[in-house]
């Protein structure tokens, strides 16, 4: 895989500066109540999560099943309203009373986990592709509308002629690019992708990758991109942050979170990943006692102290704030967090 592009050092006057921060999240908690995981209880998804992504960046975001990826995500882009905490684009407010407005709804699209399921099967992908320039009546007529959607999957890597054609005609890489053509029909500055290659097949996820960061290269797009995969994380964002239990552990730039991670989390996550010679990978593999706790009942204090074992009483009975640990913007939320000498 090719590394992250540089941010973008060009704008348009229609997009943001370059180091402008794009999206902003601020302390956003999202609890859900009722259904079949929470028995009798309220599911505490996101628990006051602060982040920002600037113009032309990716910012990564890791962690296990559960920890509030999807929730988040769905946030970030306006399908699900936080309990509490504001997003902002562009220090405009994405929720008001009249729900999103329609133009930060075009300026901040998103691409699916799942290409099968996210794909409409009765649409053509002419449809599917152009569904978005309808609705915000980018294209003024017929002709115009099917030359964009031409433009668009040509960006993406597929063959134009096949626009009259259905989802399930085409693989599951090549759905995935229908779903990056859709989001970005609008012309969007930020695009969130949940997962997006993680249904996919191994020998297909680096193109689709590779995909993402030429499209940041070319167009200045500023991606969230989420993953469980380390390794593609790590190939593809300028900064990282990772989540466990619906908060933040610890954020920073990419090399510095890999490299040096300060949060005990993250050392067992990265401890945890897949190298080809993992005697010369520099950590031995830390094997995290119990199991994750339950989002319906958090513990108190630190929500990773019942698995950590720099654990003080302290961490049980204080929470910990996401603090600098070294220059740069690298942050854990750890009372113990590690500091590069």
């Amino acid at each position: 895989m090719a590394p992250p592009p540089e941010p973008a050092a060009t704008a348009s006057p229609t997009t943001a500066g370059p180091g402008e921060t794009v999206l902003r999240a601020t302390g956003l908690h999202k609890t859900y109540r009722g259904g079949m995981l929470s028995r009798g209880g309220a599911v505490r998804a996101v628990a006051g999560v602060d982040l920002e992504l600037r113009a032309g960046e990716t910012l990564g975001i890791v962690g296990e099943s559960g920890c509030g990826k999807s929730t988040l995500a769905r946030m970030l882009v306006g399908l699900e309203r936080p309990d509490q905490g504001e997003v902002t684009f562009r220090d405009r407010p994405f929720f008001t009373r009249g729900g999103v407005p329609r133009d930060i709804r075009r300026r901040v699209q998103m691409v699916f986990q799942d290409p099968l399921t996210s794909l409409n099967p009765r649409m053509t992908v002419l449809d599917i592709v152009a569904e978005p320039l309808r609705v915000h009546r980018l294209c003024a007529d017929a002709r115009a509308l099917r030359e964009r959607v031409g433009e668009l999957l040509s960006l993406v890597g597929l063959p134009p002629e096949r626009m009259n054609r259905y989802p399930h005609e085409f693989s599951g890489g090549q759905r995935q690019r229908i779903g990056i053509a859709r989001a970005l029909a609008t012309e969007p500055d930020v695009i969130v992708c949940d997962e997006p290659v993680s249904a996919l097949d191994m020998s297909v996820q680096a193109q689709v990758v590779n995909l993402f960061a030429e499209l940041q290269r070319t167009l200045g797009v500023a991606l969230v991109f989420i993953a469980h995969d380390l390794a593609v994380v790590r190939h593809v964002s300028h900064r990282v942050a990772v989540m466990y239990l619906g908060r933040l552990a610890e954020t920073g730039p990419a090399a510095a979170v890999y490299g040096s991670p300060a949060h005990p989390y993250t050392m067992a996550l990265l401890s945890a990943a897949p190298a080809a010679k993992p005697r010369l990978r520099g950590r031995k593999r830390i094997m995290l006692a119990g199991d994750p706790p339950s989002p319906v009942a958090p513990p108190p204090g630190c929500r990773f102290h019942t698995r950590c074992w720099k654990a003080t009483d302290r961490c049980a009975g204080q929470e910990p704030a996401l603090e600098p640990v070294a220059e740069g913007g690298h942050d854990a939320a750890c009372h113990h967090a590690e500091r590069p000498s």
